[in-house]
């Protein structure tokens, strides 16, 4: 899917969809050199079909957005403004040369940008080329967060001057994007430390904590993405005074940045903490009960003796022949029990 945004008379930065045909349902659309020629254009569809949509200037489109582009997307693409776009493979590697580098046409950059899909967190590289005024875009799924900025811009005033400014307000979409993800983590931790304490639910307990753990490691994924990427933007920004306001903007998200990577420590550390106390939680109720088990055991000891005495087969016995042979030993056995559990109790080990 192809999305081309350029500014309108409002100043506002508005989409609009690019639909391919198919090779047997006619010529693909063309975007305009001028304003006159996408007039003339315009007037020649409107010919033949009075819905024809206005014809787009090429250099008034300042983001160009593919979403899971197939190959015919890609080369109208790189046909109408001039590109090469690297291969959807591509956006996996992960070698520094390859998330960064200067093209002939313009900057390449690959980021890493957090989503859920679900409850499970994952992540989505998407890959971003500065050429000229225009910033082109291109990720193999859809990102919540990208979603997040459309959204963003159709109800807030955005009036970029060229792709740097759509690039860095993303990019500044994406760091509070992260500092509320933190904030949610610190939120469910304090709600799982609470609930550490009833071995009960250690299962429900343990599977929000890992849960957190792997949002928490997705995060820290994402921030030190993001803070490689600033410093490299910060060398490369050209030197024009028009980009001094943008270099402060960058150096502002890396202070960002720099103040985030810490609490991704500290969940890490608490995380760890609260394992150890659920677990060990649980092996205290576990103690517990084994304890009561022990206890039992030891206290029923000395009668299990005193009847295993009675039940020995010999002939001569003298309590057995006797009335009070049966009344002795049973008295006998619970007198031992007893005995037994106040010793216990004494000894404060209930």
């Amino acid at each position: 899917m192809i999305t081309l945004y350029r500014l309108h008379e409002d100043g506002r930065l508005r989409g609009e969809q690019i639909v391919l045909p198919d090779m047997s349902d006619g010529e693909a659309p063309q975007l305009a050199d001028s304003h006159e020629q996408a007039s003339g254009l315009h007037a020649e569809r409107l010919a033949s079909d009075e819905l024809a949509p206005p014809v787009l200037v090429r250099g008034d489109v300042l983001w160009i957005d593919l979403c899971q582009p197939d190959e015919a997307e890609q080369r109208w693409v790189s046909e109408q403004f001039s590109v090469e776009l690297p291969r959807i493979e591509e956006l996996e590697e992960i070698e520094s040369s390859s998330r960064f580098y200067l093209a002939g046409d313009g900057i390449h950059v690959v980021s890493l940008f957090p989503h859920r899909r679900g409850r499970e967190p994952q992540t989505a590289n998407v890959a971003f080329h500065l050429h000229g005024r225009q910033l082109i875009s291109m990720r193999h799924e859809e990102i919540g967060l990208l979603r997040l900025f459309r959204n963003h811009l159709r109800r807030q005033r955005l009036s970029p001057q060229d792709g740097w400014d759509v690039l860095l307000a993303l990019l500044a979409m994406k760091v509070d994007y992260l500092a509320d993800e933190i904030e949610d983590i610190y939120r469910a931790l304090e709600v799982l430390g609470k609930q550490a304490v009833h071995p009960e639910s250690l299962e429900d307990t343990l599977h929000g904590i890992l849960l957190q753990e792997r949002y928490n490691d997705k995060v820290r994924q994402a921030l030190l993405d993001s803070q490689r990427l600033l410093r490299q933007l910060t060398r490369h920004l050209p030197a024009e005074p028009h980009h001094k306001a943008r270099r402060q903007e960058i150096r502002d998200m890396l202070r960002d940045v720099d103040s985030l990577n810490p609490h991704t420590t500290f969940i890490f550390e608490k995380v760890n903490f609260l394992l150890d106390a659920s677990i060990g939680f649980t092996n205290l109720d576990q103690s517990r009960i084994i304890k009561i088990f022990s206890v039992a055991a030891v206290v029923f000891m000395p009668p299990t003796l005193i009847a295993s005495i009675y039940g020995m087969n010999f002939h001569w016995m003298p309590e057995l022949d006797k009335d009070w042979g049966y009344p002795f030993a049973l008295c006998l056995m619970g007198a031992s029990a007893l005995s037994t559990y106040l010793f216990f109790k004494w000894k404060k080990w209930l």
